[in-house]
């Protein structure tokens, strides 16, 4: 050991300071308040010298100068201390004692090769290529040796010896040909893979970590390259099988040795297919499902093989972590087990499968409800599944690289409102064209967003949602202010209404209605999202149960305006037609001169087609809310049994603790709650006083609750099935949208099941009204598997 002489070499003298702990203290040679400065360089070997002052230090003593301060300690390394020190990892390993150039058994390169995988798939959810990928010492042979030359990449050592493989020796070919180019194929995939999911949708160290350490993953290597090495292989492999076969012999080892060969055969058959889909991923989908098709066809043989495999763990090592550029303290190996890495390979070819299919689509609101399903998915979709969705759906800003967001925004207005097709139609000289310019330009922003968040992980997802609304809530201040203009009201005129004592008629106002629909389809996504995050308490599922039914009654009465306006104008167009004809045939019998009034531009009514189009998806949107909003009550009155009996603390109740009550207030909790809806102007928070009014449970009884709640949970049950029977004409799409519908309305059947198991069970055990904290012996908990995200089950059962 050397270090710089300041001052000659100092003995280090122990000065007790205290009980906690014993400081070592420096004798200065200037004031204490200023540091010594270093001095030219004069090396002088001082370790026998700190050896021996070493020696006098006591576990727990601190060698210090009088300058140090405890805030220092925070950028202090603690000498010898594996948590502090990545390098004494490599100094301590024993993993420079592994020879990657020596020859090994079949089976356990047939163990290094589904290690591999297990670590590559490993990495896909969620760990650090320095804990998966990196630590074996394969890799960082092979990428070590790596110049820009597929050949230089061998396992040889620094002295660039490429190991050579001979025929004639078996273990030589199965570790410098087979592994070799599948260890290269594993490389080259997690190096496509990385590239696709540098998306902005993807949260780095959150979803998944695709630093590499500054290590060249092959980026400039043709795919083909790759596959070409790893095909000779196969047919080496092959050719091997068919000499082994020739010679006829029949024992274990030789049936092992040719398991082992189908084993090495499929395994470079399914990396060369992932390389081709990876690297085919922006072209046609019809070709990369077919590659995926093909790759999951390979997964039983994979499978079966698997039993083969002898375990080598001493290739895999964590002290590689040390001679990475890496300034994060050693973490320890990610692993996954074999079964585990396989369903995860399932989940990523069927999502990424499932996402190519989203260009059968039959409007932007099919696109929603295959993208709310999405979400929904449990377990949630790989980052790589959801990187591969957005892609797919905006390239270059446009949808599926073919249509503007703008086309898109006035198409979706269009299918839920059915406006005059005279609306987006205004030549440049009408005095609103630049407002109406100003508000899509907008609304593009907000719908692109709203597609964008869905394709985060959950959690992220709501809270991007709950900035998204103030977006949404913006955009529906402007859309009033436009068509509050008297240029705009000739494109909404006066509806008359069905009630004859109504002296007003209604308009469409097409733009606020698609805006409030939208603001109002994320606000029940935000409420509802949290019963499956488990944000809420229990004692906040009353509160929460009863705004997420609020917000769906208003959902329902928006919808349901949209629906009259629309029978009000399909039924205007009817009489319209109906009179045209009677005109004509008047006209020819009499021979008399008839005159046609013809509506003013702005009052053209939209096609037959938009109108059927219109009523066919506001049909589905009634069934949904009304499903939602009839599961909810139920889950409603559900909670409100369980806090009369006792079982769950009334929300309106006073802290248990007193010395809480000024910072934990009823109300307090309830504006807290309801804060990312606080500053939306429509619709308005009900006040405080106006829950407590109406949870008081005073005038109920158990068991009229519970009946209320099978009621609606029946209902709803019900509501669901007639949602499902609706004919294939009445639905907008007759695949995509079918099927994220279906496992919609499968998820909330299993939830009304659910619901109605617990109610059974709780109304069993004849509970009588008491107070919150009396003894309880009913045990809660929360169920979200095979449920719907927004309606989990709660289980009820006695305490054991």
């Amino acid at each position: 050991m050397s270090t710089l002489e300041a001052n000659g070499p100092s003995p280090m003298v122990n000065a007790a300071t205290g009980s906690d702990p014993t400081i070592v203290q420096r004798p200065e040679t200037g004031p204490s308040n200023i540091p010594i400065p270093p001095v030219a360089p004069n090396y002088v070997n001082i370790t026998d010298v700190f050896a021996k002052e070493a020696q006098k230090i006591r576990p727990g003593e601190l060698a210090m100068l009088e300058t140090f301060e405890l805030v220092n300690a925070i950028n202090a390394l603690e000498i010898m201390d594996l948590k502090m020190d990545t390098g004494l990892l490599d100094m301590l390993s024993r993993d420079k004692e592994f020879d990657t150039k020596a020859n090994r058994a079949a089976r356990k390169v047939l163990w290094v090769m589904d290690e591999l995988f297990a670590m590559e798939m490993s990495w896909h959810t969620g760990g650090a290529l320095s804990q998966t990928v990196f630590t074996c010492l394969y890799i960082e042979q092979a990428l070590k040796n790596f110049n820009g030359c597929v050949s230089s990449a061998h396992f040889g050592d620094e002295s660039n010896d490429v190991p050579l493989s001979s025929d004639e020796d078996l273990e030589s070919v199965f570790v410098h040909v087979v592994l070799r180019e599948f260890v290269l194929g594993i490389i080259k995939t997690c190096d496509l893979s990385r590239r696709r999911l540098q998306c902005n949708e993807i949260m780095e160290d959150e979803d998944i970590v695709t630093q590499t350490y500054s290590l060249d993953l092959m980026q400039f290597v043709p795919v083909s390259k790759i596959c070409s090495g790893l095909t000779e292989a196969i047919n080496k492999m092959k050719r091997l099988k068919t000499e082994s076969e020739r010679q006829h012999v029949h024992d274990q080892e030789t049936e092992d040795l040719l398991g082992c060969i189908d084993g090495f055969i499929v395994r470079l058959e399914l990396r060369i297919l992932s390389l081709k889909a990876l690297d085919l991923a922006d072209d046609a989908p019809e070709k990369q499902i077919e590659l995926l098709a093909g790759t999951g066809d390979l997964i039983p043989t994979v499978v079966s093989t698997h039993s083969l495999a002898e375990p080598l763990p001493v290739a895999f090592s964590i002290a590689i972590q040390g001679r990475l550029e890496c300034g994060m303290p050693p973490r320890p190996k990610v692993e996954m087990s074999f079964g585990d890495a396989i369903a995860t390979l399932e989940r990523l070819i069927n999502g990424t499968r499932d996402v190519l299919r989203i260009h059968d689509y039959g409007s932007l609101g099919d696109i929603t409800t295959y993208f709310e399903e999405f979400a929904m998915r449990r377990p949630t979709e790989l980052p790589y599944v959801r990187c591969q969705l957005f892609k797919r759906f905006f390239v270059h800003r446009k949808i599926f690289g073919k249509f503007p967001m703008r086309d898109a925004v006035i198409a979706d207005i269009t299918d839920l409102c059915c406006p005059s097709p005279a609306l987006f139609a205004i030549d440049e000289s009408h005095p609103c064209r630049q407002a109406l310019d100003l508000f899509l330009t907008r609304a593009e922003v907000c719908f692109e967003n709203l597609f964008s968040v869905m394709c985060h992980n959950r959690a992220r997802l709501r809270q991007r949602l709950c900035g998204a609304i103030l977006d949404w809530d913006s955009l529906q201040v402007d859309s009033e202010h436009l068509e509050s203009s008297v240029e705009m009201l000739q494109f909404s005129p006066l509806l008359p209404t069905v009630q004859k004592s109504s002296e007003e008629g209604m308009r469409a106002l097409p733009l606020s209605s698609w805006v409030y629909f939208r603001k109002l389809q994320i606000m029940i996504w935000i409420v509802f999202m949290g019963f499956e995050l488990d944000i809420y308490r229990l004692e906040e599922w009353p509160l929460m149960l009863w705004y997420g039914d609020y917000i769906l009654g208003v959902a329902d009465s928006h919808v349901a305006r949209i629906e009259t306006i629309l029978e009000i104008t399909a039924g205007m167009q009817h009489d319209s037609t109906t009179h045209s004809t009677k005109s004509r045939k008047s006209k020819k019998s009499k021979g008399a001169t008839s005159i046609s009034v013809t509506p003013a531009s702005g009052a053209l009514p939209p096609s037959q087609e938009s109108i059927i189009r219109t009523r066919m998806w506001l049909a589905g949107l009634r069934s949904q809310i009304g499903v939602y909003k009839e599961l909810c009550h139920g889950y409603m009155c559900f909670m409100a049994a369980l806090v009369l009996a006792g079982c769950v603390r009334s929300f309106t109740a006073s802290p248990v603790d007193p010395s809480k009550k000024d910072y934990t207030t009823p109300e307090l909790l309830y504006k807290l709650r309801l804060k990312p809806f606080s500053t939306i102007g429509v619709p308005e928070i009900p006040s405080f006083e106006t829950y407590q009014r109406l949870s008081d449970l005073r005038d109920w009884q158990i068991d009229s609750l519970l009946d209320n709640a099978q009621i609606t949970v029946n209902r709803a049950r019900n509501m669901a099935n007639v949602w499902s029977k609706l004919k294939p004409e009445q639905q907008i799409n007759a695949n995509l949208v079918q099927e994220s519908s279906a496992k919609i309305r499968r998820s909330l059947t299993r939830s009304c099941v659910g619901t109605n198991v617990a109610i059974s069970v709780l109304r069993q055990m004849k509970l009588e009204p008491r107070s919150f904290g009396e003894e309880n012996k009913l045990k809660l908990s929360v169920l979200h598997d095979n449920f719907h995200p927004f309606f989990p089950v709660l289980s009820v059962s006695m305490k054991q």
